[in-house]
């Protein structure tokens, strides 16, 4: 009788077993949604068989739509077809070899990475439309000197024709660039044109230049860069850098030896143990999914900025501590403050946390952290919060967005 039941309960099982895996079948419906949601240049449709982490390039879903709508404005895709019925494991993902034919009867072999429930992951062809491949060799590009402050990260730069060097902030929570006014208006950097931008606090209405070429060493440059005119840029700096290096290369920052080193994105294996990290631009910035056990009772989880142009370990915004009750949940402030952004006053709270996780892997205890205690931002993009460089600075780095990836490795002089 046990036989037979423990029998009964193995075939009850199997059903599902099989259905949480990637198969043939699955693969195809979910190929020819894809190509139905891209002849009829429907972002609805495509949303139907792709992941929430879906790229193109380093665009997570829903900034991947832009992408998605600069390539089926200029390539018109007539079939995806499977070219081999083999589904192969790489780095956990199920990938297979298709065929993308074009109106042309232009032929492009591409490999389409699926999730675990059929859902698709990148699509190689599209990521080589914008000049990368998790499949080419990853070379060397540049090795750029920084200087390190209590964690911040800074870069000597030149802008433009000018021989001044630049002291720019590598900042991983802001989208690109920003200069100061006034140091702008010396080096004949002219406005372009004007936009809203959004800021905590609200929105603000930036200058913008546009065309620049930023000189990060002898050899390599960046070309076409726009950059935000501020009346005011933190103290000692003339501007901050964004995500305009994590966004062409992958990123390595050693803080050992005080430097960065740039590749292309592709094939790139990491020597020494490591601690890998998801994460994802929903919106344009880094965001990457934490929990923070603020006094030891409940684990919470949220999405917080990857932002090394922040002097704090972690910031919860008032969101998300409103949503989560943060404040009436036993946390003890150890003192208060106040933050402005355009006009409006932001109390915050300053105290420890019980605990902090990221990722599988890494657990920190007894952190410092921040609460903000403001009105709810009816912006829904907002993110949970923002994990500083003190965190940050406690690890060499390495960012690759391409893969979606952030890799910590210990300092060796810890």
């Amino acid at each position: 009788m046990n036989k037979i039941k423990k029998l009964l309960i193995l075939l009850a099982v199997l059903p599902l077993a099989v259905s949480a895996q990637v198969n043939i079948d699955s693969v195809k419906v979910a190929l020819t949604t894809f190509t139905a949601g891209l002849k009829a240049k429907d972002h609805a449709i495509i949303q139907q068989c792709v992941a929430p982490e879906f790229t193109v390039h380093t665009n997570t879903w829903p900034s991947a739509q832009s992408l998605l709508n600069i390539i089926w404005n200029n390539k018109e895709i007539e079939s995806i077809e499977l070219s081999s019925k083999k589904i192969k494991k790489e780095e956990g993902k199920a990938v297979v070899d298709v065929v993308f034919t074009l109106s042309d009867q232009t032929k492009e072999n591409s490999k389409v990475a699926f999730t675990k429930d059929n859902k698709i992951l990148f699509v190689d062809y599209f990521d080589r439309l914008f000049g990368a491949s998790r499949y080419w060799e990853s070379k060397h590009v540049a090795t750029i000197p920084i200087e390190v402050s209590e964690g911040s990260i800074y870069l000597t730069l030149k802008l433009n024709q000018s021989d001044m060097p630049l002291r720019f902030l590598l900042d991983t929570g802001a989208d690109g660039m920003a200069i100061r006014k006034s140091l702008a208006d010396s080096l004949g950097i002219s406005v372009s044109h004007s936009q809203n931008a959004n800021v905590v606090g609200g929105q603000q209405h930036i200058e913008i230049s546009s065309g620049n070429v930023v000189h990060l060493t002898e050899e390599l440059s960046l070309k076409d860069q726009n950059m935000a005119l501020f009346p005011k840029v933190r103290h000692e700096m003339d501007g901050i850098i964004g995500l305009n290096l994590v966004k062409r290369y992958i990123t390595s920052i050693n803080y050992d030896t005080k430097q960065i080193d740039l590749y292309t994105f592709g094939n790139r294996e990491y020597k020494g143990k490591n601690i890998t990290i998801p994460v994802k631009t929903p919106h344009g910035l880094m965001l990457l999914p934490s929990s923070i056990n603020l006094t030891g009772d409940k684990v919470v989880n949220g999405n917080f900025i990857m932002d090394t142009g922040a002097n704090y370990y972690l910031i919860m915004f008032s969101n998300f501590v409103r949503k989560n009750r943060l404040l009436l949940s036993g946390f003890k402030p150890e003192s208060q403050a106040s933050t402005m952004s355009l006009g409006i006053v932001t109390p915050v709270y300053n105290g420890k946390a019980h605990e902090f996780l990221l990722g599988d892997d890494f657990v920190d205890k007894d952190i410092p952290v921040t609460l903000q205690a403001g009105p709810s931002n009816k912006n829904k993009t907002l993110p949970d919060g923002s994990l500083g460089v003190g965190f940050f600075s406690k690890f060499n780095i390495v960012i690759d967005l391409l893969k979606n990836e952030v890799h910590l490795f210990d300092l060796i002089k810890n």
